[in-house]
Parts: structure tokens; C-alpha cells; sequence
């Protein structure tokens, strides 16, 4: 592990980052030192900070993925539309975008494109919610969001993925209770007892 910590140590990341990736991801600094020697310096020359937290993010993982998956899964968002620029930009926003599973990739970005008409360049825009759950998360809020703009209740251009990450007391409150006077039946579709269609 020394010599690894030695090459963060040597590209400018603080030892408290270092310690977080330790903790985080011990894993990380089992790597060959060659290996790890070469795999830094490309986060690096990627344009991450190595005083920022996806830094440690970004090494933590491109050394838990071997060179084959990594081509694997930028297959999977090209064949879903996303450009060679989009997927760059996305893994310099939330790294951690590259190990969700395929499968989770296509079934999020099948809704996102057919059911909710997103573009996948907009998708690109905010890869940390292709990580939410679809049935606990994704899906309750968006049918929230169908019957408020089928009321003229919001927006049609609000920001999905804002929405999306907001947490449950701030969404609660901010779509739902806001609105029960107004659509008693608010809370069942959010609960999964009232589904829409179309």
C-alpha cells in the first residue's frame, strides 16, 4: 500500500482524502504499483481536482474496474445515444456512474427517454440519477409530477432531475401535501395504490 499512497501523496491529494479512500475502498491500494502509477495520473489528466472528493471518486473507480468492462459499459451509453463528449462530462460529474449495472442503465434510461421524453444528452446532464431506484424513487415522483401538470398545477419545464434529488420530507412537501387540497388522491398515486397511464 505505501508506495500507492505515495503516488496520491505525490499528485497533490491531501492525507485526509487519502484516508477516506482507504476506508472507502481498501481494495483501491492492493493494485500493482505500476498499475496504480499510470491509472492516477489519467484521473488527473482528465481534469479532476486531487483536492476534490470526486477525485477519490474517480480513482476509486477506474481501479475496481478492469480496461474490458470500462469498454463494456461506455458500449452501453453509446448504444443508448449518449456521445463520446456527453460520457466524459458525466463521469467528471459523478463517477460513480460507471459501475451501475447494464441492466439499471436501460431499464432507467428506457423510462427516461420513452415514458418521461427525455433526451439522453439530458440524461448525460445529471448521471447520478440513473443510480435511483426506479420503483422506490423514479417512478412514484414522476406520476406525482404527471397529475400536477395535468391539473396546471407546476410547470412543465421544471428540472426532473432536481425533483428527483430532492429528499422524501422536501419532495412530501414541496408536490404532494402542497397539493392534497386541491387532488385528495395525490398521496395514494405517490404510494403506488393509483397508477396512471399514458
Amino acid at each position: 500500500m505505501a508506495p500507492n499512497i505515495a503516488v496520491l501523496q505525490n499528485h497533490g491529494v491531501p492525507n485526509p482524502m487519502i484516508l477516506k479512500l482507504i476506508s472507502g475502498q481498501a481494495i483501491s491500494f492492493i493494485l500493482k504499483s505500476s498499475r496504480f502509477s499510470e491509472m492516477v495520473p489519467m484521473v488527473k489528466g482528465m481534469g479532476f481536482n486531487p483536492v476534490k472528493a470526486n477525485f477519490i471518486q474517480a480513482v476509486r473507480v477506474m481501479s475496481g474496474m478492469s480496461k474490458l468492462n470500462w469498454e463494456g459499459k461506455l458500449e452501453v451509453y453509446r448504444s443508448l445515444g449518449w456521445s463520446e463528449a456527453a460520457m466524459f462530462s458525466a463521469f467528471k460529474l459523478y463517477p460513480n456512474y460507471m459501475v451501475i449495472s447494464e441492466k439499471k442503465i436501460r431499464r432507467g434510461m428506457d423510462f427516461f427517454v420513452n415514458k418521461m421524453n427525455c433526451n439522453p444528452s439530458y440524461i448525460s446532464k445529471y448521471p447520478n440519477i440513473l443510480a435511483l431506484s426506479l420503483k422506490k424513487r423514479i417512478i412514484p415522483r414522476c406520476l406525482v409530477l404527471q397529475v400536477l401538470i395535468s391539473k396546471g398545477l407546476i410547470k412543465k419545464d421544471l428540472c426532473l432531475a432536481t425533483v428527483l434529488k430532492l429528499n422524501e420530507k422536501e419532495f412530501l412537501e414541496k408536490f404532494v401535501i402542497k397539493n392534497l387540497d386541491r387532488f385528495p388522491e395525490l398521496l395514494r398515486v405517490y404510494q403506488g395504490k393509483m397508477e396512471l397511464l399514458g
